[in-house]
């Protein structure tokens, strides 16, 4: 038999943590998107460089910050069964 449980507290703190790692990688999106917009750069490298970004880099971050957002969505959901279990 397993056995289920959980600091409720903990908890919580895991959840925020996962909140504010979420919006930290929203706003490290954002800003090298914005820098990367407003950076006169030409040529080949920057041709491959800004293909890179749009085609590999921010999708990455873009499902980090989903991925990040989705775990914080769980840890609340189990936190909350287990106050409903404890009822």
């Amino acid at each position: 038999m397993s056995t289920i449980g959980g600091e409720l507290g903990q908890l919580q703190s895991l959840k925020g943590n996962f909140d504010r790692q979420t919006q930290a990688v929203q706003e490290l999106t954002a800003s090298i998107r914005g820098e990367l917009n407003n950076t006169w750069w030409k040529g080949p490298a920057a041709d491959r460089f800004r293909e890179a970004w749009a085609g590999e880099f921010e999708p990455a971050l873009r499902k980090l910050q989903a991925a990040l957002q989705e775990a914080g969505v769980e840890v609340a959901r189990r936190r909350e069964a287990l106050i409903q279990a404890g009822s």
